[in-house]
């Protein structure tokens, strides 16, 4: 057991540095790349994502406040979006989600329609702007 333990310690000190985004969905490589970064110049801190189901929610992901959901382009990717959305509060009570989508073919739909339904029948609030997004999630010992 203590091998165990030593090896989950030896793991998390090899991820100090990094900030975790838990997504719902399953981001393209692309996208992970794009939001990773630019999370990144933001906030001085290294990204990475970390996809999920639904049930598969740790207690530590479950209390991060780091979590974005993958919008896929077209209405199908909107449809599909707020699906997981409805599936997803039925099960966690969930924080504000940075909206994720492809750097490329991601103005083809707007996303206003969404934002607004999420907030008005699921009680959850999504924020396409990562700048904005970092602001409402960072610790309030952070915020000035």
């Amino acid at each position: 057991m203590s091998d165990q333990a030593a090896g989950l310690r030896a793991y998390a000190s090899q991820r100090r540095d990094k900030a975790s985004l838990v997504t719902i969905g399953h981001p393209s490589p692309q996208a992970v790349t794009a939001i990773c970064e630019r999370l990144a110049s933001l906030s001085g801190q290294a990204w990475e994502t970390l996809p999920l189901a639904v049930g598969e929610v740790n207690a530590a992901q479950r209390t991060s406040p780091h979590w974005g959901i993958w919008v896929a382009s077209g209405a199908e990717g909107l449809q599909r979006a707020y699906r997981e959305l409805k599936r997803w509060s039925q099960h966690e009570r969930l924080p504000p989600l940075l909206v994720i989508r492809d750097p490329v073919g991601s103005g083809d739909m707007p996303l206003d329609n969404l934002v607004e339904t999420a907030r008005r029948f699921l009680a959850i609030e999504l924020v396409v702007d990562p700048a904005e997004w970092l602001a409402k999630t960072r610790p309030t010992s952070e915020r000035r």
